[in-house]
């Protein structure tokens, strides 16, 4: 499928959802003044016409994996719409969480905390979108299954958030365990909800549920990636943004590094985070370790495997093919 017509079912997906937003807004109770600074916050956060990044082409995946599983009825708008609400409210708290410079929200109207506040609405409007699901002319079961995936994955990706808030320095199995059950098991959800509105064949459901437990993982790594080749050119951005300590480049370089040179890693460290100008004595260890190649590596696997799940019979070649698709869009040349 050519690129400019999978960006076309992209912003048809978001007028989809913007729609169905626009409608509960109209109906809700909140004053009027309220509605409109949500619709500006999330006008803001949303992609502006005709550009397409990383994360616009997941917005597919719940609509996708439910045409793959063999969904022919008109799949509901509240399924995306409220993944999406869940997605960039998630992104906002961990932001805020993370201290992390967001260049998108500086000079806006908005503090930090009054985002944190919106995000919190954005949860309420995702949830609320999945419960008028159970008075429209939906197979009940399949939607009480659904609204039962949303908050039991929500809450392991939480449960994974608050893991990696409250620990310091962290092992590359912790790491690596975090990132399938926050990354991971988010993007599970976008594919695993959209499959069981289909139906209940477990192969099916198993593949959809797998393939975005790995297309997260790649998201996230892929952010890591980019992360460390930004660091290695220096940029002002990321050397005042960066957490020495919680990156993949420096938890593989602490995993594979001697007892002794773990020590002078350590003290690398510690000086880079109060003097970030002294990068380049960080990325030379960091070289030497060969954290880049493992990135890379781990990457090309977290590929393969979303790859295997696609490699089901029963899956439908077309919607089946969208989702390759976005695959290959999102990884490139690698």
């Amino acid at each position: 499928m050519a690129i400019d017509e999978l960006e076309s079912f992209v912003f048809r997906e978001y007028e989809l959802i913007f729609r169905t937003i626009q409608s509960y807004l109209a109906k809700s109770s909140i004053s009027n003044r309220y509605k409109d600074e949500i619709w500006k916050a999330l006008t803001r956060l949303s992609p502006e016409e005709k550009t397409i990044s990383k994360s616009n082409l997941t917005v597919l995946l719940p609509r996708l994996s439910y045409q793959a599983c063999g969904g022919t009825r008109n799949f509901p708008p509240e399924v995306s719409a409220a993944w999406y609400l869940f997605y960039i409210a998630a992104d906002l708290m961990d932001s805020v969480q993370d201290r992390e410079r967001r260049f998108d929200l500086e000079n806006t109207p908005y503090s930090f905390s009054e985002w944190l506040n919106l995000a919190s609405s954005f949860f309420f409007i995702a949830n609320s979108l999945l419960v008028e699901l159970l008075d429209q002319n939906y197979d009940q079961e399949r939607v009480r299954s659904v609204l039962q995936a949303f908050p039991t994955n929500l809450l392991e990706m939480c449960e994974g958030q608050q893991q990696d808030l409250s620990a310091g320095e962290i092992s590359l199995a912790d790491y690596l365990a975090l990132l399938r059950k926050k990354s991971g098991t988010f993007f599970s959800l976008a594919c695993s909800a959209g499959a069981r509105l289909a139906g209940n064949e477990p192969s099916c459901l198993e593949d959809m549920a797998g393939f975005g437990a790995h297309l997260g993982c790649i998201l996230q790594i892929l952010d890591d990636l980019e992360d460390w080749h930004r660091l290695e050119k220096g940029e002002a951005e990321i050397l005042s943004t960066m957490n020495w300590v919680k990156n993949l480049a420096t938890i593989y370089t602490l995993e594979v590094l001697p007892s002794e040179e773990k020590t002078l890693f350590r003290r690398v460290l510690q000086r880079v985070i109060n003097q970030p100008e002294e990068w380049q004595t960080y990325v030379a260890w960091v070289n030497r370790s060969g954290a880049a190649l493992y990135i890379l590596t781990l990457l090309i696997q977290e590929v393969e495997s979303a790859k295997n799940h696609l490699q089901n019979n029963i899956l439908n070649p077309a919607p089946k093919e969208m989702l390759s698709q976005i695959l290959n869009r999102l990884v490139g040349e690698i």
